[in-house]
């Protein structure tokens, strides 16, 4: 197994994800990954840079070489501001920790969750590469004699299982018969801990590439052969042989500099998992393996790439044979409440046609494919360059299937002349034509795509150019705040109409792209929803996206200001709290100084108190 301590800027945000996240693994000490509160987002930080109060200056006294998580090196528009704010990456910033021991580096955030500007400060949990997921090569062949191993890719045929298997393939088959079915014109990005060989007979060579310090991998070898291995006679062929393939390194700061560069249709498979061993929280005590959305940065940069963007993600369930619907997780996972429109990968043992042992489950996991005896590309020291293996596995095989899957529709969605179909209805299309476990389950890990189905709907659908949209909104907004909203529509009828419906927000209806909404005020937390019909000509559709309305802290005091806690330091001037039907702003650095008999025009650690509205 490869080691895996490289800097992978991956981060476990207990406060930020779930208060009961459990993050009992020991972490990656090499960074801190940091949420502010809103008035320290960049944005905020640019306008603020003369002003001596300016709350990062308290930040960069604490952590001299902290950064911002979104690369500041591109001049973005008001528009694209917007777009990060929605999703809160405009407040998450990165620490470098690997010159301090680990004793400073605790230290650093225990000061870091002590400072009023600070929500969240966590290090990154350890990142697991899936290597055991690894085949065991085949005996290695002078290239002139590799013989066509495409008969064993099972997972290209169609619905009828092939004897000694219990399950079926993805059809790739017939949607190669589809113009636009084996790829072409389609971009795909594979992010693992290292890339596949480059010098590899039967692989492209990277199209892109953002790296620190990868090396040649077999995990990456095998995902990358899935998807892309070249149509030519021997060897194998990929789901869709005529993409281009990209490399990522994980890393959550590179994840976000790849946004940068993708592009509405793209495609990216995320080949790596958390390890929480042991998450007894869960009854899990060996080979834990978590989902990469259980991580707030994360989440939040995947929705960006779906709804601002428009790519499409794939990503492996994990291979830890959670419950993502288990209590615990007070529906951390339940589309319900939050969807990213990544598509989460399942396994299912072809011997059996039921959920492989390993695979993580639930509602949220949306479809599945091989998780065994997966025949496709290898790497060795020893076989570099013509290696292949019969026994590739893991949520590791399936999520390079699927994304292989979504690429295919896609590219033939394009060839078709219907355009970047929005990831979430690609995947409804997928998941409303897909087949179950051999038991007709399709709830435990949903359904295993037929590509050939999924092309019929997909060209029905469109056959007369309807509307296409995607509905961009923050995941979660405060009690009486101003937020915005977007929707991405395309369509050949212009212009395009929109009727927003957002009850209960302020406006209540709107008729233009991008919206300005008040959200409602509320004393406890609640869910909502807004929804907008886009029509062009005859042809309307709808769409719909849930956020979640927080209650201020100490139940709604004083609307959206926090109640003043006497157990905290306050040292950002300016900093406003409520307490006993007032407001107060901080003057000076004060603890355990209730401001209702510490507050003067001067010479106080409070300004004098406000009625609250």
């Amino acid at each position: 197994m490869h080691s895996i301590n490289k800097w992978l800027s991956l981060v476990c945000f207990c406060a930020v994800l779930s208060p009961l996240l459990a993050c009992a693994a020991e972490p990656d000490y090499s960074h801190v990954i940091i949420l502010v509160k809103e008035q320290g987002s960049i944005s905020d930080a640019k306008e603020k840079a003369v002003d001596s109060h300016n709350p990062l200056n308290e930040l960069k006294k604490l952590a001299p070489n902290v950064r911002p998580l979104v690369p500041v090196t591109k001049v973005r528009t008001k528009e694209e501001l917007q777009a990060l704010q929605r999703h809160r990456l405009n407040r998450y910033f990165i620490v470098d920790t690997r010159t301090l021991t680990k004793k400073q580096a605790k230290a650093l955030v225990l000061k870091l969750k002590q400072s009023p500007l600070v929500e969240a400060a966590d290090f990154e949990p350890k990142v697991d590469g899936m290597h055991k997921d690894n085949g065991a090569p085949i005996a290695g062949v002078a290239s002139k004699n590799i013989p066509d191993y495409t008969g064993r890719q099972n997972y290209l045929q169609g619905k009828a299982a092939i004897s000694p298997y219990k399950i079926g393939g993805v059809n790739a088959l017939e949607a190669w018969k589809v113009s636009g079915g084996k790829g072409q014109d389609m971009r795909l990005i594979s992010a693992e801990i290292d890339h596949w060989s480059y010098d590899h007979v039967d692989l492209p060579k990277p199209y892109l590439e953002l790296t620190v310090d990868a090396e040649t991998d077999d995990h990456d070898t095998s995902s990358a052969g899935i998807i892309a291995s070249q149509e030519n006679g021997f060897g194998t062929t990929g789901i869709v042989p005529y993409s281009r393939l990209g490399y990522l390194q994980w890393g959550s700061d590179r994840l976000l500099e790849l946004a940068d560069q993708l592009q509405a249709g793209d495609v990216l498979q995320l080949g790596v998992q958390y390890d929480y061993t042991p998450f007894n929280e869960v009854g899990c005590t060996d080979e834990c393996h978590m989902p990469l959305e259980y991580s707030g940065p994360v989440r939040d940069t995947i929705s960006y790439l779906t709804e601002e963007k428009g790519v499409h993600v794939v990503l492996a369930a994990a291979n830890g044979n959670i419950n993502l619907d288990h209590p615990y997780f007070k529906r951390y996972f339940d589309r319900n409440v939050f969807d990213s429109g990544a598509i989460y990968a399942g396994a299912v043992d072809p011997n059996t046609g039921l959920r492989a042992s390993f695979s993580e489950y639930g509602s949220r996991v949306d479809m599945f494919s091989w998780g065994e005896n997966v025949t496709t590309t290898d790497w060795s020291r020893s076989n570099p360059t013509t290696g292949y293996t019969h026994t590739f596995g893991g949520t590791s095989s399936s999520n390079p299937i699927l994304a292989g899957v979504v690429a295919s529709l896609q590219g033939v969605a394009r060839a078709n002349d219907l355009g970047n179909i929005p990831p979430k209805v690609l995947r409804e299309i997928l998941v409303d034509t897909g087949y179950p476990q051999i038991n007709g389950n399709s709830t435990e890990i949903g359904v295993q795509p037929d590509l050939e189905a999924a092309i019929k709907k997909m060209l029905a659908d469109g056959a007369d150019k309807p509307p296409t949209g995607r509905l961009a909104l923050p995941e979660e907004v405060k009690s009486g705040e101003m937020f915005s909203a977007h929707v991405y529509a395309e369509s050949p009828v212009k212009p395009l109409i929109y009727d927003w419906s957002a009850t209960g927000f302020t406006p209540s209806t709107g008729s233009t792209a991008s919206m300005s909404f008040k959200a409602p005020t509320v004393t406890v937390d609640t869910s909502a929803s807004i929804s907008l019909n886009v029509s062009a000509g005859t042809h309307t559709i709808t769409l719909t996206e849930h956020l979640n309305i927080k209650a201020p802290a100490g139940g709604g005091e004083c609307g959206d200001i926090p109640t003043w806690d006497a157990g905290k330091k306050y040292v950002t001037y300016g900093e406003e709290v409520a307490h006993k039907g007032k407001k107060y702003k901080q003057n000076f650095q004060s603890e355990n100084k209730p401001p209702d008999l510490y507050s003067a025009p001067w010479g106080q650690p409070w300004h004098p108190g406000i009625d609250c509205p």
